[in-house]
Parts: structure tokens; sequence; C-alpha cells
């Protein structure tokens, strides 16, 4: 029997690609992330700037070389010093200022008696003293240790100023020591200083040009030393009048607003004390000078010769906002005649037409117009030019034509722009000082555009 045979064969059928549904979210979510940074990357961002009251000063700041009642002293032999009096402060005529002696025992009985009287007053200002060296000490200026030193020195001073010397003769006196010194008394009264610059000698007709551009060399010597001091050396310079004076060297700008003036506000650049000074102009060699006197803070100046001052001539005190947010907005003038005051308010009657073209009277409300030397100005949306008005005054017509521009900001307290007249009072290149009394104006705190040349009244900020 025969046997038949099947064969068969097997046929593979592709399946279409299915789309995957996660790539496809995924992608969608990229494109949107990708679109969102663009967006932000590529839209004008809107800066907002807060105002706050503060005071502005364009004053080109000086040097003024510093003029004051000073003698040096200088001992009349070798030996070593010993003072008794701590830096700045005042001693009278026949005050024991120093004793020198030739073999130091007087500074080491000085120290002993220095050790007892130190007390936690003189520990609390010795960690001032301390502090103040460690916040300002600069590897590139190594004569800040020297003064570091002289201020210890001051400290112990201060706290046995007047009964030093008294000590050091009960001292001796109970030791039995022989008192081998020379005590050195003050021939005046005055402040003393333990500091000498070379100026000392110099008066107003000395101080030339030349000289006011020496302000960055430092000269400044500290006479205080534990060497012993050959004879006829400065040992200390007092200063016997409260009166000292500042040489400055003027623009023919500067010159021009102070040639009126008799006294002037004068500001210290470095620790912003102003006082009033009195102003005396002079010429000298082609050049315009001034000379500013005073009698206050002498003392705090005392190791001073160079000072940077600034004149309090252009300064003003205010609201401080950036010159870029300044815009100009037109608005309709109109004079008093043509308003109504009523219970909502003040208004006018401008002449519409009805239905018909016939034309009426209709009442339109100016709350938000801002009043400039009894003229009314009125937002263009509101009233514009060619408007007729009723004229109270007059009994007829009156037809708008005068326009005028106030300058003001944006504010955006309320997320919208909002328009705020100002008044300049003070402005440089980079920001202007605005009154706080400017109705319907700015106040501290408020928050405005720093650019507003692309927005308009009532644009939304995001």
């Amino acid at each position: 029997m025969a046997s038949s045979r099947t064969s068969s064969k097997v046929v593979s059928i592709k399946k279409g690609r299915r789309p995957n549904l996660t790539t496809f979210i995924i992608f969608l979510i990229l494109a949107y992330v990708i679109f969102l940074g663009w967006s932000y990357i590529t839209k004008d961002r809107i800066s907002i700037y807060e105002v706050n009251t503060t005071d502005i000063s364009d004053d080109t700041p000086l040097y003024g070389f510093i003029l004051r009642a000073e003698e040096v002293a200088k001992t009349e032999q070798d030996g070593y010093i010993n003072y008794y009096n701590a830096e700045g402060t005042r001693v009278g005529k026949g005050d024991v200022v120093y004793t020198i002696d030739s073999d130091g025992q007087v500074s080491n009985m000085l120290k002993e008696i220095q050790k007892e009287s130190i007390s936690s007053e003189s520990i609390s200002a010795m960690r001032e003293v301390i502090s103040s060296f460690q916040n300002s000490f600069s590897m590139a200026d190594y004569t800040q240790v020297s003064s570091f030193q002289h201020a210890v020195d001051n400290v112990i001073f201060e706290q046995s100023r007047g009964t030093l010397f008294n000590n050091l003769n009960k001292t001796f006196k109970a030791s039995g020591l022989e008192k081998n010194f020379l005590k050195v008394t003050a021939p005046k009264s005055g402040v003393i200083s333990y500091a000498i610059d070379g100026y000392e000698g110099l008066g107003q007709n000395d101080i030339t040009a030349e000289i006011l551009e020496q302000y960055g060399i430092p000269t400044k010597k500290q006479l205080q030393s534990t060497e012993i001091v050959p004879a006829d050396s400065p040992v200390y310079k007092i200063i016997t009048s409260n009166d000292w004076s500042l040489i400055v060297k003027l623009t023919d700008e500067y010159y021009e607003k102070l040639k009126d003036l008799d006294s002037v506000r004068v500001t210290i650049e470095r620790d912003k004390i102003s006082f009033n000074a009195s102003v005396e102009l002079y010429d000298k060699d082609g050049v315009h000078f001034a000379k500013l006197s005073t009698a206050r803070y002498m003392e705090r100046y005392i190791n001073d010769r160079f000072l940077k001052i600034e004149f309090n001539l252009k300064s003003a005190s205010g609201l401080k906002i950036p010159n870029s947010s300044i815009l100009q907005k037109e608005y309709s003038v109109l004079p008093p005649n043509v308003i109504e005051t009523g219970e909502e308010g003040i208004g006018v009657l401008k002449q519409v037409l009805d239905e018909s073209g016939n034309p009426k009277p209709e009442y339109v409300g100016l709350g938000d117009s801002e009043i400039v030397n009894g003229q009314y100005y009125v937002d263009t949306s509101i009233i514009e030019a060619g408007d007729v008005l009723k004229d109270y005054e007059n009994g007829g017509n009156y037809t708008v034509s005068s326009k005028a521009s106030i300058e003001g900001v944006y504010c955006v307290n309320e997320g919208f722009c909002e328009f705020r007249p100002i008044e300049i009072i003070y402005q440089n290149k980079e920001y202007s000082i605005v009154s706080d009394t400017t109705i319907g104006g700015l106040a501290a705190y408020d928050h405005i555009v720093v650019d507003p040349s692309s927005l308009n009244d009532n644009d939304f900020i995001e």
C-alpha cells in the first residue's frame, strides 16, 4: 500500500510596528520642556526696583592739608624717655609730660607700677584695641604693628593718668633709691601727641599744589621709644588751640560754587563725620585754594595731616529711583473753569453725539487727574484735544487744545502698571532723588519698573 506524504511550508507574516506609547509621551514632555525653556530665555524680563528713602551725593572728593597750632618739643639731654599722659589728652601748664634718665631705671619701676594699676576697665579697653588691630591689619603695611604698640601704651596711660608720676615718687621713696632722673613739664596747656611728620612748621602761605599731591606718602614718625634718645631729639608735640583748618585745592567749578559762601558743610570721607566750616578763598601761583576752618574734632584727627573730604553741595534727601525708570506721559491740560465739583468728586460736562447725531452733555469723572500749578492734567484717553467742554465761568463752551507731559514711573504694587507722577529734586548719571510729598506720587517701599519702554498703562506684570 502506497503511502502519500503531505509537505507543509511555514510562511512568516511580518507584523506592522506598533507605536510605543511610552516613547511618544516622553517625546511630548521633552518637546514641551524645550519650548518652555526657549520661551523663558527669549522672553523679555521685567526688572522691578524697590523705592527707598536715602541721601545721594555727587561731590568730587578732595584732599585737604591740616593746619593747626602745634609745637614740637625737644629733649635737652641724652637718656631714656618715659611719658605720663595718654596721647590725645589735654595737659595744663606745669604738668609733667615726661621724665628722662640715663640708665633706664625709671622705665623698670614704671612697668611694675603699671602692672599693679591694670583693672577690668583697662582689660576691656585692651581687648577693643586688639580686636581693632586684628580687623584692620594688612601684611602689606607693617607700620600698623608700631601703631598697635602705641595704642596699647595709650590704654595703660589712660588708666593711670594723673597718678603715674606721683606713684613713681612714692616707689622711689619706699625703695630708698636716689631719684636719678629729670622731670620735664609742659610750658603751656594743650593736647599731647607723640607723632610728628615734618610739616609742623608750615603755615598757610607755605602750602602749594605740589604739597597737596603728597597725600598718599606716609610721613608720620612715632616718638615713643624704648631706646636711648639723643639730645635735641623731638620727644612730643603739643597742640595749643582747638581751632584748625584744611587747605584744599579747588577746581574752577568748586571755586564758583564757594565764592559767595561764608561757610560750607564738610564730610570726612574716612569716618563720615560732618561739620560746618568757615570758607576763605585765595589764589596762589594761579591755583584756587580754600581754607576751611573749624573748632570741632581737632583731637580726633590729631595725628593726621591729609584728609579726604567732600563738600555737601550737590546732595539731596528723598526717594531714590533709577533714571531708567522715568518716563513721560502726555496729558490734556484743562483750566479750572471747566471743572465741576460734586458728591462724586471732580468732573467735566463733555459734549457728545446721541444716536441721532445731535450734541448732548455727558458727565465725565476726572478722579485720576493731576493738579499742577492750578491746572488739571487729565489722561488723553479720557479727554483729548478737540473735545468740547462746558465752561462754567463764562457760560459757553471750551475746546480742549493744550497738552503737556509729566514725568513719572510705573508702580506695580498691585501687579499692573500704574503711572505715578514724580518731582525730581536732584539727579546724577544713574539715579534721581524725587520728592516723597508729591500728590499721587511715590512712597517708600513702592515697587516700580526699571525699564518701562515696552509697557503701557494697566499692563499686567507677570
